[in-house]
């Protein structure tokens, strides 16, 4: 998260003041990347800026946040399901600027393509937040902290729980040693065909026809394999059911 923040608001002509890290070593990486200075140190962070991003894991945001309170600026974290009241009481201004994106720093994005959700604790403030994240996305939804928790379980359904889909697709080739490439092309075209009709209308299989041979023989497979079982029967089931409604 902060790197792709980092480079993306340094490459719009961002000033980036200090990069801070428990890991000076993070923190030097990062920072040679964008001009900025580098520190382990809350000490050495300015006391006064425009912005302050906490691009840490949610469990870290509340006790970084306790440590800074003599630090003026707006105050934002970058999480999807951390409502923004992590903040209240402890700045003047605060608020959220996440980007919804499965973020890797060793994959580069194109930022103008991922859609920004931003809170503010004043309408001013939200105004701030929204021209901030206008600079680097195309697209930016001022949504409250509950709205945003629910466009994150969202976001895990369709990104987490599907990767993991693929995993263990992965994995049953590789343990009869086939190629997981062989899955490539339908993997591309299951993604345009959800872009492009929707998720409902997209969906194929044997539980969509209720072919219940096919799906005996793939229940009778996973037997060495009880919790990919238990998982086939359930979502088997629930898209029988969806197709019902």
């Amino acid at each position: 998260m902060a790197t792709h923040l980092s480079r993306h608001l340094h490459a719009q002509g961002h000033s980036i003041d200090c990069v801070w890290s428990r890991s000076l070593d993070s923190a030097l990486t990062l920072a040679h990347q964008v001009e900025a200075r580098a520190s382990s140190l809350l000490s050495e962070l300015p006391r006064q800026a425009d912005f302050y991003l906490l691009a840490v894991p949610d469990e870290a945001v509340a006790g970084l946040a306790a440590d800074c309170t003599d630090y003026r600026g707006i105050w934002l974290h970058c999480a999807g399901a951390l409502p923004m009241q992590v903040f209240q009481g402890l700045f003047p201004e605060y608020g959220v600027m996440y980007p919804l994106q499965t973020l890797n720093k060793e994959f580069p994005l194109q930022s103008g393509k991922i859609p920004f959700l931003v809170e503010g604790s004043s309408p001013e403030v939200t105004a701030q937040v929204t021209r901030l994240a206008s600079s680097i996305a195309e697209r930016v939804e001022a949504l409250d902290s509950a709205s945003r928790l629910v466009v994150h379980l969202a976001a895990v359904f369709a990104n987490n729980f599907s990767n993991h889909m693929v995993h263990i697709a992965q994995e049953i080739l590789k343990e009869q040693n086939l190629p997981a490439g062989i899955l490539d092309p339908l993997l591309e075209e299951t993604y345009r065909k959800v872009l492009r009709v929707g998720a409902g209308a997209a969906q194929t299989g044997p539980a969509v026809r209720d072919d219940q041979i096919t799906l005996k023989r793939h229940i009778e497979w996973l037997k060495s394999h009880p919790e990919w079982e238990k998982l086939y029967t359930f979502v088997s089931r629930e898209i029988a059911r969806s197709r019902k409604e």
